[in-house]
């Protein structure tokens, strides 16, 4: 059915549900979506895809949260088609208390931006921004050095900031 055992997924499991609270905590997706929802709709979705070879935990759970943010997109895609219009999807913004909520399409763009001009530095915000970790978390898990973690972060970060800010095209 799929290349990724079970077991490795059952490991995942209870990091996924903790990144989907941590995602969702806060802000209007809550009300659509509820955090053990969006990780088993994320895992349903990771049995289903052919992902090859992975290196462990750490590798299935960023494509987790890469899976989550699309579950997100999806849902925020179906509440817009709806009659009625919901309110935005948000999620919070990591290390930047002042910024406060970010709609969630919004990010997507941003973040498929960002993945055009640079994989590297998109990977480390779906790790800081998805996923939750850390700075050194970060470091461990794609065994790059704390520095250069760091500085990547920085500048996505700054880079989506005023993505994010820019009012978006007609």
């Amino acid at each position: 059915m799929s290349g990724i055992p079970e077991e490795l997924l059952d490991a995942c499991y209870a990091d996924m549900r903790r990144m989907a609270r941590r995602i969702l905590v806060g802000d209007g997706a809550g009300a659509v979506i509820q955090p053990t929802e969006l990780a088993n709709e994320a895992a349903i979705r990771l049995l289903r895809s052919n992902l090859g070879e992975l290196s462990g935990q750490g590798h299935l759970l960023a494509y987790a949260a890469r899976t989550m943010r699309q579950v997100l997109i999806d849902e925020a895609r179906k509440q817009a088609a709806r009659k009625r219009q919901a309110a935005d999807m948000m999620t919070v913004f990591p290390d930047d208390p002042a910024r406060g909520l970010v709609p969630i399409e919004d990010l997507d763009r941003a973040l498929a931006e960002l993945a055009g001009h640079s994989a590297d530095y998109a990977r480390i915000v779906e790790l800081r921004f998805m996923l939750g970790l850390t700075v050194a978390e970060t470091v461990a898990a794609t065994g790059l050095s704390h520095r250069t973690v760091l500085r990547r972060w920085n500048a996505a970060r700054l880079w989506l900031l005023e993505r994010l800010d820019r009012p978006e095209p007609a």
